[in-house]
């Protein structure tokens, strides 16, 4: 469709996604009308009229190298909670993902997601509420969420709140407990289990996809495997809440699956014959610029969070377990949007919305965590690295959560009666104003740039690191103004035509410094993608030179 359209000099420049708005009261489809609750069938419904819609669109424009400004406008209702009584769709919620993460990797792109409850013909005119939307639908947005309600246009904000310290008779855990935790071999799993040993003695069970071996074999393990064996350090972390005075049971079982989640449940039951609380923290890295997506990366990353909540939700309830909460570890990540994470970004803003959804159908305790960076666990330490981008990484943890700063927040939460909670160790309007989009596309590209150019110059160039590639020199004309690009930004005095811009030490910010030079130099449109997709300097100027041979 996108190439017949430029075929005929009809590109478009605005977008509006309709494809996720239900009829009041009703599902997308008849098959869905006498759904209640939530199921795995309708979320894959409702990725296929939303993520998937949006993310194959994104990709067929990437592929047309369309680079002119856009608008894409994502209209949906049932997605916010804002007065409190909204039938929410958290199914939807994913739609975030794009909406956010879209404007990251393709700058030409401004989304915008509006959230609408359709009225009723005796509260809102239709008319008036249609040229709301149009004027939302034709104007250069700087909020990437909105809402309406009645008459009234809302933007998503967050304040700064005190929560207080466990007072005697508040708290929601009990001694000696019984507690439920999916990740919990992971490392803010861990954390939280030893908090929970070390206050209550609690009983644990705690769910990891390959768990441990047997029980008896833990010593001729750790007999025959050093200590920086990581089986080895969760069966210590094991033995250490043992003595803390907690019984651990550790079960294998991917909490995506219905079935294996149905008969860990059940052995929990019968070993402790209740569950008191559940803390859901499995969850999957996400990774990967969104023209690259495929079904298979993405689904593996929704899984965990998205579809391990509908599983833990039926099989909780068809056990008619009352929690005294159940606690959903999100990130900020849904809300900070970061490059090269629309998938992950999707199923933690999935978490957010299914904690105000269920908040409002059940009197059981439930709140999502938005986290902030942990200095010494989570995925921000294990995640595997190239070597030139683990000094960055350690100047981000240095700005963590303190394994017991984590645990203090996670009792201060549970006395609370809030269903949506962000954890941050700096101020996090500042933090959202840096991270924000549109002010850095707005206001920042032209300082950066100016910032570059004369910081390049008076940058130490280093030599070219160990790769696993040899040397190339460049060969022709562009070749040697790409690499002349490339070193002078990332300071290194030789790059070979190679040599991968990400094993260089290359970033998402470099690389919108990168496209901008290269802009310069060849007077040639390109989008960031190409750095991704195309991520040596010979890759890059094929690309270039099949642009100036078709002009």
């Amino acid at each position: 469709m996108l190439q017949e359209l430029q075929r005929q000099s009809l590109t478009p420049n605005a977008i509006a996604h309709f494809w996720s708005v239900t009829p009041n009261d009703t599902l997308p489809c008849n098959e869905f009308k006498e759904q209640t609750q939530l199921s795995y069938q309708f979320f894959e419904h409702c990725q296929n009229l939303g993520f998937w819609s949006l993310l194959y669109l994104t990709q067929a424009l990437g592929r047309q190298s369309i680079s002119d400004s856009l608008k894409l406008r994502i209209v949906t209702n049932n997605v916010h909670n804002v007065i409190g009584d909204e039938n929410l769709r958290p199914e939807k919620a994913t739609l975030l993902g794009p909406c956010k993460i879209i404007p990251k990797e393709y700058p030409n792109i401004n989304s915008c997601i509006i959230d609408v409850v359709i009225p009723a013909s005796n509260i809102l005119p239709t008319q008036k509420f249609i040229d709301y939307l149009i004027t939302e639908l034709t104007t250069q947005q700087t909020d990437n969420i909105v809402a309406y309600r009645g008459y009234h246009r809302w933007i998503q904000t967050f304040e700064t709140v005190r929560l207080d310290e466990s007072t005697p008779g508040k708290t929601k855990l009990k001694q000696g407990g019984v507690y439920l935790i999916t990740g919990g071999l992971g490392g803010i799993g861990l954390v939280l289990a030893e908090y929970l040993a070390k206050t209550i003695q609690a009983k644990l069970i705690l769910i990891g996809r390959k768990g441990l071996p047997e029980r008896s074999q833990w010593e001729q393990w750790l007999e025959a495997h050093d200590s920086q064996d990581p089986v080895s350090h969760k069966i210590q972390k094991m033995l250490a809440l043992e003595e803390l005075g907690s019984q651990v049971e550790v079960k294998s079982a991917d909490v995506a699956s219905y079935e294996e989640m149905q008969v860990a449940v059940a052995e929990a039951l019968e070993k402790f014959g209740q569950i008191n609380g559940v803390i859901h923290a499995a969850g999957i890295a996400g990774g990967g610029v969104i023209q690259l997506k495929t079904e298979d990366i993405a689904n593996s990353v929704l899984a965990p969070k998205v579809k391990g909540t509908l599983v833990l939700e039926e099989i909780l309830n068809l056990k008619n377990i009352n929690l005294d909460f159940f606690v959903l570890c999100s990130s900020q990540s849904s809300i900070l949007s970061e490059f090269g994470q629309v998938d992950y970004c999707a199923a933690n803003a999935f978490l957010d919305v299914y904690a105000h959804y269920h908040a409002s159908k059940s009197d059981q305790f439930t709140v999502a965590i938005n986290w902030d960076t942990w200095q010494e666990v989570g995925m921000a330490v294990e995640t595997a690295l190239p070597e030139q981008l683990k000094h960055q990484r350690e100047e981000n943890l240095k700005k963590g959560i303190l394994p017991q700063e984590g645990a203090d927040v996670f009792n201060r939460i549970l006395l609370s009666s809030l269903p949506h909670v962000v954890v941050s160790t700096q101020d996090f309007q500042t933090v959202i104003k840096q991270n924000n989009y549109f002010n850095y596309l707005e206001e920042g590209l032209t300082l950066l740039e100016e910032k570059s150019a004369s910081a390049s110059l008076s940058k130490q160039s280093h030599p070219r690191p160990n790769l696993r590639n040899d040397y190339v020199a460049p060969r022709n004309e562009v070749e040697v103004t790409i690499a002349k690009v490339w070193q002078q930004i990332l300071g290194i005095n030789k790059v070979g035509i190679h040599d991968s811009f990400f094993d260089l030490g290359g970033d998402s910010l470099i690389g919108i410094q990168l496209i901008s030079q290269i802009h310069k130099k060849f007077e040639v449109e390109l989008s960031i993608r190409y750095i991704f997709e195309a991520p040596t300097i010979a890759e890059l100027a094929l690309i270039v030179e099949a642009i100036i041979i078709r002009r």
